[in-house]
């Protein structure tokens, strides 16, 4: 028995840290044999509850309400009267890197080189932990309010990663609010970075309340000290910021929409697997796939379907949709001669719109109304040129069988899609898989179905925020808003992984930052008809197969957001990396003067 409880006591140092180690970490006076910096093994464990706490609001579990203290830890951290040392650094980065290789850990079914892909993308995105601290650390020493630092260095650095290396907006702290109608409305004013900015700063008010009645908790370093009233403030500050957020909340959901009668959609799902690289006799199986579970869901309704819509490239079936033949170039590695190219990418287009006639037909013999509904699918597109250019697309069948439009995305995947540098050099393009040579489409546009206007997106698009916001601002330049935005993904990459959930919070924000109603149709998931105000009207379980009927709602506003887009977000990156320009001049002067 003494040795079992002498393992308890052991175990017991080595998991928690001592009072005396706690009184130091805070700053609090009287301690006999004062040390310049808290022990490692206490901030390992702030650093280490800040990040379980973030992980825990998100999906897969999504306990939003933590959201609200989550970083309360990394605030302590902040608060340090000693210096932010390269192991206190290290420490947080490790942290973080286990955060995203949890929250990112779908990413790697897709294919074993994506588990390079994968720990990248992870050490990548844990730079922004440090980063946090660190600016917030400078920006309290220059004299700024922990209740003004955190929110704007949090935002700031929400936004950088929204726009470097091409951006990702998954897991921003905003997105923990997602299924909270009250609390998102605001999305529609500043998008996710406002509803992140909330969080931040209630955060702050909860640490400095508990701070108040736990005075170990505040550090007696004059440059960071806290007088009361900077503490009412903080409290003050959040309660207003909450108070207006819910305000305006319950006003957005009570404005009525629906002034005028939408297209009726059916979203198909399947759970195809899917393979890097895949052979066109199983693209064919799975365009036949999608076909047969259209038909079934035709014939279980009666409603009249104005356009049904399939998902990423699951309507290739192993061809391309050959755009602007009028235009086209005689590609160099055409054996042929001019006219025998003509004719072969002819035969081609012909023979991809008979098949698309040939699913029309039954899919109107399918349904009782014996109407042929138009076709919005995922499918690849090529142009040819000289050099000819390939597009991840979606294209437009009208009900007589014509391809009316199609769309090119325009938010490539690195390194999934199209290889940055080396995908331009002409030279290397043959040595360079199809796949991973995608050209950016030509622009935003928009679908005509029957009196609705339709945005496409795909896959990653609304996966990074600023894509779709960026389409509906140029369209209403045009003076040609959609009345929907309709995206298509293949998530059959990632098996049944909260990647899925994550993609379908990010639609959802999206939803109320455009104002506009998200019809979401993918391989394997989320495949969801989302309201304008970022509800989910009706979704299908991940890995499931089946449909949705569709019948959104017409919503005539047009959000600040889209309007003026995210310069508000943008201001604060700029002061984060001014910050990080300021450190970065420090330690190269101060590294030269120590040389010298």
């Amino acid at each position: 028995m003494p040795r079992q409880q002498n393992a308890a006591i052991r175990l017991l140092k080595l998991v928690l840290p001592d009072i005396r180690g706690c009184r130091r970490l805070c700053g609090m006076n009287g301690i006999n044999d004062p040390i310049d910096r808290p022990p490692n093994r206490l901030v390992a464990i702030l650093v280490a509850a800040g990040v379980a706490l973030q992980w825990l609001c998100q999906p897969p579990l999504g306990w939003w309400p933590i959201a609200f203290v989550a970083i309360i830890p990394w605030l302590m951290i902040v608060r340090y009267d000693d210096h932010f040392e390269g192991r206190d650094q290290l420490i947080i980065w490790l942290a973080g890197l286990v955060y995203w290789l949890l929250t990112l850990q779908g990413l790697r079914h897709a294919h074993p080189a994506i588990y390079v892909g994968w720990f990248a993308l992870a050490a990548y995105l844990s730079v922004y932990g440090v980063l946090f601290v660190a600016l917030s650390r400078r920006m309290v020493r220059l004299g700024a309010p922990l209740w003004v630092t955190a929110p704007v260095v949090w935002v700031g650095l929400e936004c950088v990663r929204n726009y470097f290396a091409t951006g990702i907006s998954a897991a921003m702290l905003g997105h923990t609010l997602a299924d909270v109608p009250e609390l998102v409305q605001i999305a529609d004013l500043f998008g996710s970075y406002g509803v992140s900015f909330v969080v931040v700063a209630v955060n702050v008010a909860v640490y400095e309340l508990i701070a108040s009645r736990l005075p170990f908790l505040s550090t007696p370093n004059a440059a960071v000290s806290r007088p009361t009233r900077s503490r009412i403030v903080a409290v003050a500050a959040a309660i207003i910021w909450v108070a207006c957020t819910i305000g305006y909340g319950r006003f957005r959901l009570k404005q009525t929409v629906g002034e005028k009668d939408l297209a009726t959609f059916a979203l198909i799902q399947r759970s195809e697997v899917v393979e890097f690289p895949q052979g066109q006799k199983r693209d064919v199986d799975i365009f036949y796939n999608y076909a047969r579970q259209t038909v079934t869901t035709l014939e279980s309704t009666s409603e009249k379907i104005d356009a049904v819509v399939w998902p990423e490239s699951m309507f290739s079936g192993g061809k391309f949709w050959v755009a602007d033949p009028a235009v086209a170039v005689v590609p160099a590695e055409f054996t042929g001669n001019d006219d025998e190219f003509r004719e072969w990418m002819d035969y081609d287009r012909q023979e991809f719109l008979v098949r698309a006639a040939d699913l029309q037909n039954a899919f109107a013999t399918s349904n009782t109304n014996n109407h042929r509904p138009q076709i919005i699918g995922g499918c690849g597109v090529i142009r040819y040129a000289a050099d000819p250019q390939m597009f991840s697309g979606i294209v437009q069948v009208d009900s007589d069988g014509q391809v009316t439009n199609w769309y090119g995305k325009t938010h490539r995947v690195m390194l999934g899609e199209h290889i940055p540098i080396l995908s331009s050099i002409t030279v290397l393009r043959p040595y360079i898989p199809l796949g991973l040579r995608l050209s950016k489409g030509p622009g935003p546009t928009n679908f005509q179905v029957g009196q609705t206007n339709v945005s496409p997106n795909i896959c990653i698009e609304t996966a990074v925020e600023r894509v779709p916001v960026d389409h509906l601002s140029q369209l209403r330049q045009k003076n040609a808003l959609p009345d929907v935005i309709l995206t298509v993904s293949n998530d059959g990459w990632f098996d049944n992984s909260s990647v899925i959930d994550h993609h379908l919070r990010c639609a959802q924000m999206v939803a109320v930052g455009c104002r506009r109603p998200i019809l979401s149709s993918s391989n394997n998931g989320p495949t969801a008809w989302i309201d304008s105000r970022g509800q989910i009207v009706q979704r299908l379980a991940t890995g499931t197969e089946g449909a949705i009927i569709a019948k959104p709602e017409h919503d005539s506003r047009v959000s600040v957001y889209v309007t003026i887009g995210d310069w508000p977000a943008r201001v604060l990156a700029i002061v984060c990396l001014g910050l990080i320009a300021v450190i970065v001049k420090e330690r190269y002067l101060a590294k030269r003067q120590s040389k010298n």
